[in-house]
């Protein structure tokens, strides 16, 4: 398994890279499923136009805001292109890993004959009572036990978002997506083949705290050892794709980053001159940076403020390997067909 993280949720550079990764492995057909932190239900259908069953586009359009950029979506095209190519036995998969859009989950279910208040209400993006709550998992586990696999696996990753979210709305349960996005991801592994995750570097870096729990990363590598091979991306300076609260909107935007400190792996890294390093030839302690899909400007102004909020005090030996790009480039967002 060889996961390719990204230093932001938004950097051009850093999407066509990978992408460029995955299109040669599809080429040479050793691409045996490309995982995403994307929703499950989603993923079903990503798969499916991937395979020439639906409209790709339609299906990128049901997924997260955070992935709707020009490059990833060429790239995904590229991606259908390749694989159309190839015989229908070597095709790669798609898996969303994510626990994400619980109501698309619900929806399929209910589409399938599932048959539960709770359900609808999810479906509707009702809010749930805490006894909502409890009907739901109920209702999931009962779903569970169904005979179709596709209906127990939609069932099982709606429960996990109930366990990830529902059941702490004060979300101290979060670090528990994690151990649902891994659980996910071991429980579809291609038995041959390699399997490329696209998730940021902090889902994929082994980190035993990550959210106040062991990261997706983590508990790859305790599953699969050697196997799992999670490779982080930094940058340099630049801008990126995302939203930023001290503008008061909530679309998103072309953001410059965060400042860059001296004693960072990311300045360790530029100043080494290499774009390219694996943990036996680079060791370095952190911090380095974390953006995420979102970008306080406002903070820029407090040095402590920035180490706080984009700063992970973790050493670079969580990867097995790190790539240094010069600089950040915001991806374009690109349009939607339809807005759901």
């Amino acid at each position: 398994m060889l996961g390719l993280g990204e230093p932001t949720h938004g950097t051009a550079e850093a999407f066509a890279l990978k992408l460029e990764v995955i299109h040669e492995l599809a080429r040479s057909g050793s691409l045996a499923m490309l995982a995403f932190e994307e929703s499950f239900t989603v993923g079903l259908q990503v798969d499916a136009a991937l395979r020439g069953w639906g409209d790709l586009d339609a299906a990128w359009d049901l997924g997260s805001s955070l992935w709707n950029t020009a490059t990833i979506r060429e790239g995904l095209r590229t991606l259908q292109e390749i694989t159309g190519t190839l015989d229908e036995a070597r095709r790669p998969r798609f898996l969303g890993v994510d626990v994400s859009k619980p109501y698309r989950t619900a929806r399929a279910l209910l589409e399938r004959g599932a048959q539960a208040p709770a359900l609808r209400a999810v479906a509707a993006r009702d809010a749930l009572t805490a006894v909502g709550v409890s009907a739901l998992v109920e209702a999931c586990h009962a779903l569970e036990a169904d005979g179709d696999p596709q209906t127990a696996a939609l069932a099982q990753n709606l429960r996990r978002h109930a366990d990830a979210y529902l059941l702490a709305p004060d979300l101290t349960r979060l670090h528990r997506r994690d151990a649902h996005m891994a659980d996910t991801l071991l429980e579809n592994l291609p038995h041959q083949g390699i399997t490329v995750l696209w998730a940021h570097n902090e889902h994929l870096a082994r980190n035993p705290e990550g959210w106040g729990g062991p990261t997706m990363g983590h508990l790859l590598g305790q599953a699969l050892g050697e196997r799992y091979v999670p490779v982080g991306m930094l940058c340099g300076e630049g801008e990126c794709r995302a939203v930023d609260p001290s503008t008061g909107r909530d679309d998103y935007a072309v953001v410059p980053l965060s400042p860059v400190h001296a004693d960072t792996t990311d300045r360790a890294l530029a100043e080494l001159g290499r774009a390219v390093v694996t943990s036996e030839e680079f060791v370095h302690p952190g911090p380095r940076r974390f953006i995420g899909w979102q970008v306080d400007t406002s903070l820029f102004t407090d040095p402590r403020a920035v180490r706080d909020t984009f700063e992970v005090r973790r050493p670079s030996t969580d990867f097995s390997a790190l790539i240094h790009l010069p600089c950040s480039t915001a991806d374009a967002t690109a349009p939607r067909a339809v807005l759901r």
